[in-house]
């Protein structure tokens, strides 16, 4: 070998680390798991001969040798024996080489929690915490300590197995809690972490009450009066008594004002039909709507709060948004009025972009978009009827929101589906999305759900990687919707798709040209044949208990990380779906560790010819990239009936589908040529022509 050879070795060997030594790494697994139900563990450095060491927690001489069904160098699985009691389990892996460090299965995970102040938590409110494995029938408890202090102890009030609700007493103190969580099992070595809990009376808004009765015989110059009238007070409470208020413009709410009716059914506010409606009809930071209703035609977005607002609410609000009233076709006269030519002129119901928002209990009709989530954080959705003409919700580049409980219902032969997106941004996670009812939308792709939006900065190879510094090969090439794409990548992941190191993501946290730095060092540092993908991230999202009607798919595309879709039902649709892809060319967006537990397809016939199944699809584009994007999917305890199946794509690996049930189809289960490592195990099917079939 030459010296320009051996020299340019030492120079990667530098950049790059020391080898690490002939060990396995444990880089995930999957948990929840149940005695006798396959558990996939995906790491590095597995050898045929490897075995599976498992014992409960707490009892390390007790291991129990378990042999692996299916292995590779980057993963294996195996089954938790039946007999066995539901527990927390330690599991490493060991082969000659020497054994992994030690992971521990079904231990409470802590994704992010909410309070009922939505960043904070008030003495006497109440703290929600989501994640995974968080209850497995038992009592749910968490502990929060503040410093050195005494512990305070709660058990949840509401627990499933993704959401726990705990009430906080009133005596507590104000202050930052450390907050552990335990699920019931592995006794005192089963706490966890959740993070810092901020504990924060609320702070008082005025409640000084102005009767628009007392400021004129006018209903809308009164109603403008007393908006002053609160504006000079500083806030307080614009009381409207049963009536019909007429509005010209936009309504500007003063900062911790709340306008408040006699009742949704007593009070309505009404604007005229705009030729130019204003961007907004109601807006401001830091107020409230409680309790009246709301109609106009032609408009834009009805009621915004704004970017700074740190307090937002909208409480028993019903809105009429309706740009064709009394317009029989559109774009067309009818009787001496006007509308647009589309719908999608209008702009959003309710438009949200500020933090710590809530609606609930409301009554919406939106020509176009019922509510539009614009960089929100820490919000609540709950119990509304959001029925639409275009899109049901948009929520882009939100973190810590919890949407339960809504009806999302496409009211216009045109409506389309509805996102979780990053079309201008890095990031959309912790979405905790619950006991919804999504009905009705035939137009465009149809999804009921779908993570959406192509984007990415970079694909390929690394130059060094040094602790959190990483050196790209080449340039980054920022791609987003925008006219001039955003190059502030913070919040988005490095994700290596292949070679050493494959299955691990990081976050970016800062980034300029080729230097990037990532939250967190590689468990197993990727070398210059690893290549990565540096695109946003859509991670992290609960999807649990919801029916979906009428439509397209239910789907994960692209870009999901660790998200959970479980206990959902779907009629008429195109199913559930996991994606892995390279959108418009623009970046190698991968699925990793998504989980599909316990739903079912109740009617498995589409619209006309389509039929619903779940399903992984992988790979657009494989002359650029034709390694596997989709890794890691679990289906388990999932129902197929009346014409649904099972499709396992290609470009995919580490599927699992076990203890699930296909009756009355063709085909139950098809497997692509391309897809690797699947694993099917105790599938039950009914009716069934040809239970398995593998091919293209």
């Amino acid at each position: 070998m030459s010296r320009l050879h051996i020299c340019a070795g030492i120079v990667m060997a530098l950049a790059f680390g020391h080898a690490a030594a002939a060990v396995p790494y444990i880089l995930s697994v999957s948990d929840p798991v149940r005695p006798d139900e396959a558990v996939l563990v995906c790491g590095a450095g597995f050898s045929p001969g490897c075995h599976v060491e498992l014992g409960r927690l707490g009892e390390a001489q007790q291991y129990e040798t378990i042999q692996a069904l299916q292995a590779s160098t980057g993963s294996l699985k195996f089954v938790v024996p039946k007999a066995w009691m539901q527990g927390l389990w330690e599991l490493r892996v060991r082969q000659a080489d020497g054994v992994s460090a030690a992971v521990v299965l079904n231990a409470p995970a802590a994704w992010w929690w909410n309070g009922d102040g939505g960043e904070t938590a008030a003495p006497g409110g109440w703290v929600r915490v989501f994640g995974k494995c968080l209850n497995f029938g038992g009592e749910s408890r968490a502990r929060l300590q503040a410093g050195t202090g005494p512990c305070l102890t709660l058990t949840a009030r509401e627990s499933s197995g993704y959401a726990l609700t705990f009430a906080l007493p009133p005596t507590l103190a104000a202050g930052d809690y450390a907050l552990t969580i335990h699920n019931g099992l592995g006794g005192e070595a089963g706490w966890r972490p959740a993070g810092t809990v901020s504990v924060r009376s609320p702070v008082a808004w005025k409640t000084d009450v102005f009767n628009v009765k007392d400021f004129g015989p006018k209903p809308g110059e009164a109603l403008l009066a007393a908006l002053a009238k609160a504006q000079t007070n500083g806030g307080g409470i614009v009381f409207l008594p049963r009536g019909r208020y007429p509005v010209k413009s936009t309504l500007t709410i003063p900062p911790h004002t709340v306008l408040k009716g006699e009742a949704m059914e007593l009070v309505s506010l009404y604007w005229p039909d705009f030729d130019k409606p204003p961007t907004e009809l109601v807006t401001g930071a830091d107020f409230g709507l409680e309790a009246l209703s709301l109609y106009c035609q032609h408009h834009r977005n009805v009621v915004s709060d704004t970017a700074s607002s740190t307090r937002f609410f909208l409480h028993q609000v019903r809105i009429r948004a309706n740009c064709f009233f009394m317009i029989e076709e559109a774009g067309k006269d009818f009787r001496k009025r006007h509308g647009p030519a589309s719908h999608r002129e209008c702009g959003a119901a309710v438009l949200l972009r500020g933090r710590n928002f809530e609606i609930t209990d409301c009554d919406i009709y939106a020509s176009n978009k019922g509510l539009q989530v614009m960089k929100g954080k820490t919000g609540l959705v709950a119990r509304n009827q959001i029925r639409y003409g275009g899109r049901g919700y948009n929520i882009e580049n939100t973190e810590r929101l919890i949407f339960e409980d809504n009806l999302v219902a496409g009211n216009n032969l045109l409506a389309i589906g509805n996102d979780v997106t990053t079309f201008w941004n890095n990031y959309c996670r912790h979405i905790y999305y619950a006991r919804n009812r999504v009905q009705q939308m035939f137009g465009a792709d149809r999804e009921m759900m779908t993570l959406d939006a192509a984007g990415g900065a970079y694909f390929g190879t690394l130059a060094a990687v040094e602790g959190t510094q990483l050196t790209l090969s080449g340039d980054p090439v920022y791609r987003d919707y925008a006219p001039k794409p955003h190059t502030n990548s913070a919040g988005a992941v490095v994700q290596i798709l292949d070679g050493k190191g494959a299955g691990q993501y990081r976050f970016v946290t800062a980034n300029n040209g080729r230097a990037w730095q990532v939250d967190r060092p590689w468990t197993v540092v990727p070398d210059a044949a690893s290549r990565i993908s540096i695109a946003p991230f859509r991670g992290q999202n609960l999807f649990i208990g919801n029916s979906f009607e009428d439509g397209g798919a239910f789907q994960l595309y692209g870009a999901a990380h660790d998200s959970i879709v479980a206990g959902n039902k779907g009629a008429r649709m195109d199913g559930f779906l996991v994606w892995g892809l390279n959108p418009h060319g623009w970046g190698q967006q991968p699925s990793w560790n998504c989980q599909f537990l316990d739903n079912e397809i109740v009617e498995g016939n589409g619209y006309g010819h389509r039929s619903a199944s779940f399903g992984t699809v992988g790979g657009d584009d494989p002359k650029v990239y034709d390694g596997p994007l989709v890794r890691g999917t679990i289906f388990r305890r999932n129902t197929c009936r009346n014409n649904a199946s099972f499709q396992v794509g290609g470009a995919t690996v580490d599927t699992l589908i076990e203890h699930c049930t296909v009756r009355d189809t063709e085909v139950g289960i098809k497997i692509g040529s391309s897809a690797k490592g699947v694993l099917l195990r105790d599938n039950t099917f009914e009716r069934v022509v040809r239970p398995e079939v593998h091919g293209p």
